[in-house]
């Protein structure tokens, strides 16, 4: 029987814990990010607009997009994010370094991308994450977490019409992607598409009842009046 790394556990239990544990990491990272960088003049600010231009040609709905990926942890190299009033913490700031370096060797670094687009996205900062995104699925356009973080993104500036072709093109690819399903249902009640909202929300519980969104999904039936 395989045991787990140094534990001895088996997997069947210490993979779990592992999840669980890393699920709480980037919990707190996201709550950093919040009090940290939705901040005018910080590190992911007024410079941030000019970085994430590089190389570029509600609350369920940013839940969906966060539970497509997380930020990769990159290793040294990029240049030091200043710190002064409002910056991140100093694990974020070291985060951003390390992306912002991988990406200035390797531009088609889609990991790092995606993670840099992930933080500016928990910062509040869509049009920057939209960057990213959309550097990321020029390296890999089958990235459907990606793709769905970039409709939600695309929603959150308000373009509810191109939200609404990225979750198309999710769920033509995986028509059970929970979070693209849970998006969906929210850009459709947006744009007054009830019908189409209930279907996804309705969907969306089928396939992923014990989703920790679920009551969101639920709520947001109710007062539809289809609960």
């Amino acid at each position: 029987m395989n045991r787990g790394p140094a534990s001895g556990l088996p997997p069947r239990i210490y993979l779990p814990i592992l999840c669980l544990t890393m699920a709480v990491v980037l919990g707190v990272i996201a709550y950093l990010l919040k009090i940290g960088l939705g901040v005018t003049g910080a590190a992911l600010g007024p410079e941030a607009q000019s970085d994430a231009g590089q190389g570029s040609a509600s609350s369920s709905l940013q839940g969906a997009a966060s539970q497509g990926g997380g930020a990769p942890n990159g290793v040294g190299g990029g240049t030091s994010v200043q710190a002064g009033a409002g910056a991140p913490p100093a694990p974020i700031q070291r985060i951003l370094t390390d992306l912002r370096g991988r990406v200035a060797r390797n531009p088609r670094d889609a990991a790092a991308l995606e993670g840099l687009a992930g933080l500016y996205f928990d910062a509040g900062k869509f049009a920057q994450a939209i960057a990213y995104d959309r550097r990321a699925l020029a390296v890999d356009p089958k990235n459907l977490g990606v793709r769905t973080d970039y409709a939600v993104a695309l929603h959150d500036l308000g373009d509810d019409a191109a939200a609404q072709a990225q979750l198309r093109v999710v769920l033509a690819s995986w028509p059970e992607f929970p979070s693209a399903l849970l998006a969906e249902g929210v850009v459709a009640n947006a744009t007054g598409r009830r019908a189409e909202a209930i279907a996804a929300y309705q969907k969306f519980l089928k396939v992923a009842p014990k989703d920790q969104r679920a009551d969101d999904a639920r709520a947001a039936l109710h007062n539809l009046g289809a609960s």
